[in-house]
């Protein structure tokens, strides 16, 4: 004889997360289950009970109703937290370029390669104090809309050691990382044909000692820490509850548009992904903040070396990438052939089909709102070589 609870649907108990400890679990299912939260899917339903609407017979109202109308809150909310960071990098850039002599002072172009420019230390500190700032609001109005517990939000991931993962991890960031500046350098020629030039780095250009330090400091440690904390951190965990899959696209995608280079992006977005799939597989947000730390730590000093002395920097380049890419090598191959490893996600942890979800953001007003403020700032960013 079947019993009582038989009947009953609760897609927040069902759902288990996988590479993640009992106490991430708790308070996910706790956060889920609070139904005054409009980010927070839950679905619980008596199978035998259905509703009789005149005319229309008996209405079923499904799982995947619900999860659609929470997908819809989320995504409105992802929308306008982009839209208050585009506005911080709007003001970030208008202020660079005003009293830098009309030149961003945190990028430098691939027409620059030469060497360091001379920004002004002083517009360089307050260009990083926008960007914190930035940061912190995102981080706080998603955190303060959404009520993410923190076990969420900065996940540990397992009990278990995982200190040899994030090395791995490290290791085949490091490979993308190349990967990516090859495809960065390729599509700079091909945008430098129409005299659209391209960033080549992002570091303060400004060639002095203390320039040099605080640029090495901000955007390989503190700027990571930070970004994961919101895009790996609060936005993934968070659409965790629509399927890992699509919550590494989405937060993927949200963090390579925060770059408004048309080379850049794409290497961006890729990089996102390979975060996003390990810090899943991790369970842990520390494996974002290293992969992105680490790898940026490691192309900021090449391309350092290479400001300096290029046919230094060259040999130094190519000597570095030629071990990056046996190391990520052999470590694919170790994780390839692990028993309990594999770079495929569950995709499955979803009422709606996963086109369906990708469909219902390229819909959503507020997305598409963002979408074309970051095309704008593209458009004004962009930057040509005489």
């Amino acid at each position: 004889m079947a019993g009582k609870n038989d009947y009953i649907k609760d897609v927040a108990r069902e759902r288990t997360y996988q590479n993640q400890n009992k106490a991430y679990d708790e308070a996910y299912f706790k956060w889920r289950s609070d139904e005054s939260n409009q980010y927070s899917f839950n679905y619980v339903h008596d199978t035998r009970e259905h509703s009789y609407m005149a005319g229309r017979g008996f209405i079923k109202r499904g799982a995947d109703t619900a999860e659609q109308a929470t997908l819809h809150n989320c995504l409105r909310l992802l929308g306008a937290v982009m839209l208050v960071m585009i506005s911080f990098d709007a003001i970030a850039y208008l202020f660079s370029v005003y009293f830098n002599n009309g030149m961003p002072c945190n990028a430098v172009y691939f027409s620059e390669k030469s060497g360091l420019g001379t920004s002004d230390l002083t517009v360089c500190l307050m260009y990083a104090g926008i960007n914190v700032l930035k940061y912190l609001s995102a981080i706080l109005i998603y955190h303060v809309r959404t009520k993410l517990p923190l076990e969420v939000a900065l996940p540990r991931g397992r009990e278990t050691p995982v200190r040899m993962f994030n090395m791995n991890a490290v290791t085949i960031m490091l490979m993308i990382i190349v990967i990516g500046r090859l495809s960065n350098y390729a599509l700079s020629r091909i945008f430098g044909l129409v005299s659209v030039d391209s960033v080549y780095i992002y570091m303060f250009n400004n060639g002095s000692t203390a320039a040099v330090h605080f640029s090495l400091v901000y955007n390989c440690i503190v700027l990571p820490v930070f970004c994961e904390i919101f895009f790996r951190g609060l936005v993934l965990q968070s659409f965790r509850q629509f399927g890992d899959s699509f919550a590494v696209i989405v937060s993927a995608v949200a963090c390579g548009l925060s770059f408004y280079d048309l080379s850049y992006m794409g290497f961006a977005i890729l990089c996102s992904v390979v975060i996003g799939v390990f810090t899943v597989r991790s369970g842990s947000i520390l494996t974002a903040i290293l992969m992105h730390s680490i790898s940026t730590l490691c192309n900021y000093l090449l391309i350092y070396a290479g400001l300096v002395s290029s046919s230094a920097g060259r040999a130094l380049s190519i000597t570095v990438y030629l071990i990056i890419c046996a190391a990520a090598i052999a470590v694919y191959s170790k994780l390839n052939s692990s028993n309990d490893w594999s770079f495929n996600i569950e995709r499955s942890e979803s009422e709606l089909p996963f086109l369906k979800k990708l469909q219902l953001m390229l819909s959503s007003n507020t997305v598409a709102l963002w979408f074309v403020c970051a095309v704008v700032m593209i458009l004004v960013t962009m930057r040509f070589t005489s």
